[in-house]
């Protein structure tokens, strides 16, 4: 009695790409989210976003389809309700295995939030901008024109290597 091993076997959906963009877009106003997931980190703001009832990352119960292997009748035995319990406990510990739980990519909440920053309208005013001759009084440097390559194929070359062979009394 209470020896015999049983498969369960765990599945969650997807999340709808609709349902990922919503997230997305309720996460892309918040600067400081976007530095915490760069840093691996859930902030407050986005921990909001995921959790939110209905509309946020976690899974709805009838997104969530387990089966045992064990002869109990019930709609959940004792042997997913562990499983359960254990996903939960390794999500307290690695919050972000969420996304790859819902098959998702955090990254992409974090394009999301750089796509709500605001963008450069214009370049800096010609008056503030240093004259190229100025570069040398400024930091000591001096400028050469380049000139582009007229054929970017044209760019590559091989490699070539020789091969030096030491010998006796020539200090090596």
């Amino acid at each position: 009695m209470g020896s015999s091993l049983y498969t369960v076997d765990v599945s969650v959906t997807a999340v709808p790409d609709k349902q990922w963009q919503t997230i997305g877009a309720g996460c892309a106003g918040s600067i400081d989210s976007l530095l915490e997931l760069l840093q691996g980190k859930l902030s407050k703001a986005v921990m909001e976003q995921i959790c939110k009832p209905g509309t946020g990352l976690f899974p709805a119960p009838k997104e969530i389809k387990f089966k045992c292997s064990c002869p109990d009748w019930a709609s959940m035995c004792k042997h997913a309700a562990a499983v359960l319990y254990g996903i939960g406990a390794r999500l307290d510990l690695q919050p972000e295995l969420l996304f790859s739980l819902r098959r998702v990519d955090a990254k992409d909440l974090v394009a999301q939030a750089g796509a709500g920053l605001p963008k450069a309208k214009k370049g800096p005013a010609s008056g503030k901008v240093l004259d190229d001759s100025a570069l040398a009084d400024v930091f000591g440097i001096e400028m050469a024109a380049i000139a582009a390559p007229t054929n970017p194929s044209a760019r590559r070359s091989t490699a070539t290597a020789t091969k030096v062979t030491a010998t006796e009394g020539q200090g090596m």
